[in-house]
Formats: structure tokens, sequence, C-alpha cells
């Protein structure tokens, strides 16, 4: 009994440990999906994926007329887990959205769960580290990004004085060339004007440049970036 529960042992402590670490990169970060989350997510997902098989196993050998599909159960929690990271998943009242790295890693933990439980050590491993190597160069992206000028993708808010500098604004994206991805104007107290932006920037610019650039423009009274 105990032989035949030592391979099921192994894979669910190869998925306690997989989830583990990623639920700790997060954790460590302050997210709030962490450590404990992350586990029984992977060690639930592994026991019902060896349920699963062991189930189609079982009954297989009572009756050739009983079949079962052993993929059926980890096809289902792939697509049930998304609830969970539908959950972390924020939109703040300025139109931007995080938590979706967390929610990949609840979706992956899941992943990682079945692989341990169908006995793929080796690629459950594997794409653990995979997952930390892109968590590791997020980062490093970012700061060549910073490095090299380029900016990217970012937010941007802008508060006029008065309407007329919103056309101004609109020959200066065009001027350089940089692409509005989205665009929100509306009136706002004291008869200034608010203009929201989701921005491509395809010119060679820093953040702070960008910033003083955009405040010098006529009719400005705010602005706002984030990255």
């Amino acid at each position: 009994m105990l032989s035949n529960f030592t391979p099921v042992f192994i894979k669910l402590t190869v998925a306690f440990v997989l989830g583990g670490l990623l639920g700790l990169e997060r954790e460590a970060k302050g997210k709030p999906v962490g450590f404990t989350t992350c586990v029984i997510i992977s060690v639930a997902s592994c026991l019902l994926t060896i349920v699963s098989i062991q189930s189609a196993e079982y009954y297989a050998g009572i009756s050739d007329n009983i079949r079962s599909d052993p993929m059926r159960l980890a096809a289902q929690i792939i697509s049930g887990i998304g609830f969970l990271g539908a959950g972390v998943i924020m939109h703040r009242s300025d139109d931007a959205i995080s938590g979706l790295t967390t929610a990949a890693i609840v979706w992956a933990s899941a992943g990682i769960g079945i692989a341990s439980g169908n006995g793929f050590y080796l690629h459950a491993l594997a794409v653990t580290g995979l997952f930390f190597v892109a968590i590791w160069l997020s980062p490093q992206v970012l700061l060549y990004q910073s490095k090299s000028k380029r900016i990217g993708k970012l937010n941007v808010r802008l508060l006029f004085n008065d309407e007329q500098g919103v056309p101004i604004l609109m020959e200066y994206m065009r001027r350089k060339r940089n692409i509005i991805d989205n665009l929100n104007i509306r009136d706002i107290k004291k008869e200034r004007v608010e203009v929201n932006l989701r921005l491509n920037v395809r010119q060679r610019i820093t953040l702070p440049e960008l910033y003083c650039t955009l405040k010098q423009l006529p009719h400005v009274h705010a602005v706002t970036l984030e990255h």
C-alpha cells in the first residue's frame, strides 16, 4: 500500500515545492496572491489530476464498456481556475489595469500541478524556471528601455486651462509620430479640460524629458505620466 502511495506523494511534493516558489516570489513583492494560495492551487490541481487518471484506469479495469477521459477533469481545472485570476485583476480609477502577472501565475500554478500529477516532473521544473527567468527579465527590459530612451506605452493625463490646448497637443503628437491607442477628453470644473491618453511613444526620450516637454505646451495646467 505504501509503495503504491510513494509515486503519488512525490507528485504532490513536486507540486507543493514548485507552486510554493511561485507564491513566495509574489509574496515578496506584496501581491495579493502569495505562498499559501499558490501551494493550494498547485497541490489541489495535482491531486485532481491524479484522481482523474487513476479513476479512468480503475473503471477501465472493471469493464471494457466503461470509457473515461483522464484529462477531462484537468481541462476543467484550467478553465475553472480563471475566476481566481479574475479576482486579483484590478481596474483602477485612472483606467490602469494591474494584477495581470499575478493572475497569470495563479493559472500557471494550476498548470504546474497538472503536469506534476501526470508525472511530468522535468516539464514542470523547466516551466517554473522559465517563469522565474521571465519575472527576472521584466525589470531588466524596463531598465534597458530607460537607458535607450525608449519609453514605449504609458498613460498620460493632461489638464488644460481651456480647450485651445487640445489641438496643440494633437499637433505635437502628430509631429512626433506618437501613436494614440486610446483618447478621452472631458470638461471639468472652472472651464478646464482633461485629456487622458494611452500613448505609444515612438520618439527617443526619457520620462522626465517628456514630462517637461508636455508641461511647456501652451494652456497646460498639470501633467501626469504613468509608465
